[in-house]
């Protein structure tokens, strides 16, 4: 069901819309929690920070894309984080 779903729903969209995919790593994700934590506060859980992540890494700043970026959207959100795991995981 859910492939069928993305195949004729979410496939088109992807297909015409999306240049490229960036692959983040969780060391990266945890700095983009960190960056959040200490410059924004506010706490995100790693799934909410992964578009962050993928616009701060060099992958992002070496595509050719990037040069032709005048405005960058980035959905944040994390409402379901473990604090304890966040506070381990800024302060390593």
């Amino acid at each position: 069901m859910l492939l069928g779903f993305f195949k004729n729903t979410v496939g088109p969209i992807v297909r015409d819309l999306v240049d490229d995919v960036i692959v983040v790593d969780d060391e990266e994700i945890i700095q983009a929690m960190r960056l959040c934590y200490e410059i924004l506060k506010i706490a995100v859980e790693p799934s909410g920070a992964i578009g962050l992540a993928a616009v701060l890494s060099n992958r992002f700043k070496t595509n050719p894309a990037y040069r032709e970026c005048n405005n960058i959207g980035i959905v944040i959100s994390g409402g379901n984080v473990d604090l304890g795991v966040l506070w381990n995981s800024v302060n390593k």
